[in-house]
């Protein structure tokens, strides 16, 4: 191929980038054969060829593609290109931060990292990023571990052998300038020429003290290399000649601190005179120690080179030379170093060193300063300020490696630093702040698997530079020939259009460089930090956990040392004692009356009381103490009980609630509203529309639990301190529900508000609508997943026929989210909403719901005379009696530690707006006692705060009531519960609510829950079109299709996104809730929505009744004011 000089023939060169970046072995060869015919050398004496096509490959060329050109023999790795820039591969390579080329290299035979360019910087000055400047200080430390390995066997080996083979081609290495050849043997303690002088080995001492050994160096004795070689005066003549030829003394220009260690003698006082020391010059500190092994241990002084004076005595044959401290401010005293060495030449060596360690100090102290000063005006780092005057010229320098230009192509401009990335010009509004949640959110998975196309990112900016570059020089070697004016004309207006669009391009990679630089730190040091918190919180959860369990260890030991009869039973006279050695001192009875006989003790006259632990943990608060100390006020309790109360065992306390759990309590009064299911068959207009509910479905489509496995804590460690509502979630955390039938599970045990309305006592309906209230707990054990976030305007209606009920609800806000409900029988009402504070705390959820419900009994008038009058069908006769509560809050915890447990703790305070009449439900915290688990305790008062009933269980399986004044003391735990003759067998207990069976079921759904999405054929036609069970994503879930449910999701939540975009910008009417009003509830005060009636019927029935009835007559018929929420889509 006929070619002009390399330099300038850029056809060539566009050709042989083509092939570089194609990575094909086949035309890559072509241009390496060209190579071997082509026998021109550059001034430094590479193939000019060769060192192109390596530079450009380097820009622009995959790691394997470089690997074959290194393999021709052509091609040198330490190969300048351009000719006289001194920019050789490796500077090249590490500018562009291509550390895994830096590596390559780097394994080259030949391979000269000690190399400078024309500006004097070496590849490790000018590289870019951590990994490369690692990658150079692996290879060096490598090469230093190699060289000592060598040292020790050559040390090692008989005296007349020969030294290794690789030991003399390392010290042949250009290399070997990285490695201290200073360096003690540990075992031998000799240096490389001490061992070579002791074996009168001339030519090793050659090799060695050329390839930079000192020859002032000292073994671990203190000998000298010269007193090393015994009495052969020929080693010493020859160490003579090298020592008056230090190669060190030739200054090179370099960025970095200089450093130099070695022994000197340091003048101590007049008894001690000179003294040797080992003094150590580095990073602009000068600092001596007693021995070589003493560096980095025991420094005995130091100086600062910024504040250092040097002082060179005249006498002394030139080997004296002092080193003084300035006085700093706030220290007042000067060090004043006299320092001798043995040879003129050492004492050269150590001087200049000195002094070019004080200018390097001064300047980064006078840098230091300016940048200070400069901090108010310095480059803000946004990219506007890169289209100033000199622009293009800058940018080629960006250009690393490019032909033709100078050596700052190698590092760029490292001046002008990017700070922070540019601000938008105008903040976002807060409503989108979710919405940023989610995308942040979706991304977490990406940015844990590094950023897209990897190393391609680089490479294809570094070749689309290039081939600007190329084209651009190639036209202007078009030749003119006999071209018009205009002509001509058009060629130069092509060619500076070129030239500005390089110069553009070049500040537009440069542009891309610095953001991704900024962002890269950006994400390493948040990484970083991220990986310190996870772990300072996984140690604090895994300590927490061992001190539980430790205390739990501790208690059951030592409860199993408690006496079975802990306390002793006494007549009404007050008197309280410890049986056994807990009791204290002022507390015990009299020896005589402990040595007493059973016959010498009187019999009680009154009833026999039982001292014991008070039901609620706090107790100075509850009327349930109240109610204790009235049952006992016959012998009131001596100084020490409350001390004795403290070590109470608690085993009495459970066996209650295990007599609640497996229904062993006495006398059980049961509700024949909590046995009956009798179908009133109250729903009589067009009643075949409900159809689809007389038969419920009892299982999934699925069997098992069969989602990817996936990490909640790498979705949730970033979002500590958050609302859970702004927490997107992959689909792959959640269950086959939306939030709108999780809140339907409230209606399970609708029967207790049956018995409610069946209760002729009003303190007992109260007691059964607390228990309705506390019911729906029972279905959250081990319901861990998280429910479909309803979207805006999207509803959900149950019917049970069984039951006499129907209920419906609407997700009525977004943000905060927010859903109204309505359930409507012949004997009750029941609404509200869910409206709560969630957050992640780090180590647990909190969820506080400040939403309120509402229960209305619809008791006949002539129970409840004067109460308000219901209003609508099928309540002519009735008066409402009006209930509210709130929810106690829910915890989840555990999953850190991938065992998460779920609870509910606080107090449920129902209310009767009638009577005034209060129940008060105190749901127990799981504490480190498993037997703890699940427990409620509670009362029901009156208006004036008599308390009527005390109320027991635990809200996985039953709830019981017991009348005050019917039983010895409290319902609590030592309740003898068992035996025809206990006292408890005249007891009567109300059975409230009981648990209803769960079987294992995939999501840990209860067979409620898993009703509640059954969509047939008999029901998908006729509900409204925003039923969540009408919901693409949530169906795909259902079926197991969890990738398709996650693509379904993310569609879903751009639709409604872009609907509230276009609700913003008026192109939308603004959102109104359907079926509910929102206003204020007379008796709470309170927000409350209520249902959208007509004719004090409910306006989503109606409506529900028009389009069944029109489907029926195969008459267009569609929801009237309903708006699509949901996407187009089947799964």
């Amino acid at each position: 191929m006929a070619r002009e000089d390399a330099g300038t023939d850029y056809l060539y060169q566009i050709k042989l980038l083509s092939a570089l970046r194609s990575g094909d072995p086949a035309r890559i060869h072509t241009f390496l054969t060209e190579l071997s015919k082509d026998g021109r050398k550059s001034v430094d004496g590479d193939s000019e060829l060769g060192a192109a096509a390596l530079h450009l490959a380097i820009r622009c060329a995959s790691t394997d593609t470089i690997t074959l050109l290194l393999s021709h023999r052509a091609i040198s790795p330490s190969a300048v290109h351009p000719p006289g820039s001194g920019t050789t591969a490796l500077h090249l390579a590490a500018s562009l931060a291509r550390a895994d080329v830096v590596s390559l290299l780097l394994e080259q035979d030949g391979i000269d990292d000690t190399l400078r360019d024309a500006q004097g910087r070496t590849c490790l000055e000018v590289a870019k990023g951590k990994d490369t400047v690692r990658a150079i200080h692996d290879s060096r430390t490598f090469l230093t571990a190699s060289y000592r390995s060598l040292l020790r066997t050559y040390i090692l080996s008989p005296s007349n052998a020969a030294p290794p083979g690789a030991l003399i081609k390392l010290l042949s290495s250009p290399r070997i300038r990285h490695v201290d050849l200073s360096y003690l043997d540990e075992s031998s303690g000799r240096t490389l020429l001490h061992e070579a002088a002791r074996r009168k080995d001339l030519r090793l001492i050659e090799l060695a003290v050329r390839a930079g050994a000192d020859v002032f160096a000292r073994d671990r004795k203190g000998h000298t290399v010269s007193e090393s070689a015994g009495k052969d005066e020929r080693v010493k003549v020859f160490l003579k000649q090298f020592t008056n030829q230090d190669t060190s003394l030739l200054a090179k220009a370099s960025t970095e601190p200089p450093e130099l260690r070695g022994y000197l003698n340091k003048y101590t006082n007049v008894a001690k005179g000179y003294n040797t020391r080992w003094f150590v010059l580095k990073n602009g500190a000068f600092s001596y120690f007693r021995h070589q092994d003493d560096e980095g241990i025991a420094c005995r002084g130091s100086i600062s080179m910024k504040t250092a004076v040097l002082h060179v005595s005249p006498g002394g044959a030139g080997t004296r030379f002092e080193v003084h401290s300035s006085p700093s401010r706030g220290h007042h005293g000067v060090q004043k170093w006299y320092l001798k060495a043995n040879h003129r030449v050492e004492t050269a060596r150590w001087t200049q060193a000195l002094q070019a360690s004080m200018q390097w100090a001064r300047r980064e102290a006078e840098g230091e300063r300016k940048s200070g000063e400069s901090d108010a005006t310095a480059y803000s780092g946004t990219t506007r300020g890169l289209a100033s005057k000199g622009t293009v010229a800058r940018v080629k320098s960006i250009v690393s490696g490019s032909f033709g230009s100078t050596a700052d192509d190698v590092s760029g401009d490292d001046n002008t630093q990017v700070q922070e990335p540019p601000d938008k010009d105008a903040p976002e509004p807060e409503d989108h702040e979710h919405e940023r949640e989610q995308e942040h959110s979706s991304m977490a998975e990406s940015t844990e698997q590094g950023p897209p196309h990897g190393g391609s990112f680089e490479l294809q900016g570094n070749a689309l530079v290039a081939q600007v570059e190329l084209t651009s020089q190639l036209l202007s070697q078009v030749p003119g020939g006999n071209e018009s004016p205009r002509a001509a004309e058009l060629k130069r207006a092509v060619e500076d259009t070129f030239a500005s669009m390089h110069g553009m391009l070049g500040e537009y990679v440069q542009m891309v460089r610095e953001r991704e630089e900024w962002y890269r730190t950006a994400l390493e040091r948040e990484r970083e930090r991220q990986n310190v918190w996870e772990e300072s919180l996984q140690a604090v959860v895994k300590e927490g956990q061992q001190m539980e369990d430790e205390l739990r260890m501790r208690f059951r030991r030592r409860s199993r040392t408690l006496d079975a009869s802990f306390l002793t039973i006494s007549q009404g006279d007050g008197f309280f004692a410890l049986a056994g050695s807990e009791a204290s001192a002022g507390d015990a009875p009299s020896p005589g009356a402990l040595n007493a006989s059973p016959e010498s003790i009187s019999t009680p006259k009154g009833p026999l009381m039982v001292a014991r632990r008070p039901l609620s943990q706090q107790a100075s608060r509850s009327p349930i103490r109240a109610i204790s100390a009235s049952s006992v006020r016959q012998a009131p309790p001596s100084p020490g009980f409350q001390e004795a109360e403290a070590f109470v065992d608690t085993d009495e306390e459970d066996e209650f609630f295990d007599a609640i759990e497996t229904n062993n309590l006495p006398n059980l009064v049961v509700n024949k509203s909590l046995l009956s299911n009798d179908d009133h068959l109250w729903i009589t207009v067009h009643r075949n529309q409900y159809q689809g509910y007389l038969k419920l479905r009892e299982r999934l489509a699925i069997d098992t639990d069969n989602r990817p496995p996936m990490s909640l804590w790498a979705v949730l460690k970033n979002s500590i301190g958050k609302d859970l509502t702004k927490i997107s979630f992959p689909v792959f955390f959640n269950e086959p529900t939306s939030m709108l039938q999780r809140m339907a599970e409230d209606m399970e045990f609708s029967e207790c508000l049956d018995a409610a309305y069946a209760e002729n006592d009003p303190q007992k309906r109260i007691a059964f609508v607390a228990a309705f209230a506390m019911s729906n707990y029972s279905s959250t054990i081990g319901r861990i997943a998280k429910p479909f976030n309803p979207m805006l305007g999207e509803t959900f209606e149950y019917v049970r026929l069984d039951k006499d009920y129907r209920y419906m609800s609407e997700q009525v806000s977004h943000h905060p989210p927010m859903s109204a409900c309505w359930a409507e029988s012949p004997h009750w009402r029941y609404y509200g909403e869910v409206d709560a504070q969630n957050k992640f705390m780090g180590k647990s959820f909190e969820i506080r719901p400040t939403g309120i419900a509402h229960a209305e009994l619809l008791l006949p008038e002539t129970r409840a005379p004067g109460y308000p009058k219901a209003k609508g069908p099928h309540v002519e006769g009735k008066v409402i009696e009006h209930y509210s509560w709130k929810k106690v809050t829910t915890n989840i915890s555990g999953f850190i530690l991938g065992s998460p447990t779920i609870d509910h703790y606080g107090d449920m305070v129902i209310t009767n707006h009638r009577t005034q009449d209060k129940c008060v439900l105190t749901f127990k915290p799981r504490g480190w006692r498993g037997k703890d688990a699940f427990e409620i305790s509670g009362y029901v008062a009156d208006a004036e705060g008599n308390v009527t009933y005390e109320i027991a269980g635990r809200w996985n399986s039953q709830l019981v009531a017991r009348s005050v004044g019917s039983g010895i003391g409290q319902l609590h735990p030592d309740v003898k519960v068992s035996g025809p003759s206990s006292p408890a067998a005249s007891m009567e207990y109300i059975l409230l609510w009981r648990n209803s069976e769960k079987p294992p079921a995939p999501f840990n759904l209860t067979p409620f829950a898993i009703t509640l999405n059954d969509c047939g054929d008999t029901l998908g036609p006729y509900v409204a079109p925003t039923d969540c069970r009408l919901r693409p994503d949530q169906r795909a879930f259902e079926l197991g299709k969890y990738e398709r449910a996650n693509d379904l999701k993310n569609k879903q939540e751009e639709y409604q996104r872009a609907t509230r975009r276009a609700r913003e910008e008026g192109r939308l009417p603004p959102h109104k809730p359907r079926w509910f009003l929102a206003q204020t509830e007379p008796d709470t005060g309170e927000r409350v929505w209520t249902p959208s009636m007509i004719n004090n019927e409910l306006e989503y029935w109606l409506e529900r009744d028009k389009v069944w009835e029109g489907k029926q007559k195969e008459q267009p018929a569609s929801w009237e004011g309903v708006d699509r929420i949901f996407i187009e889509d089947e799964p």
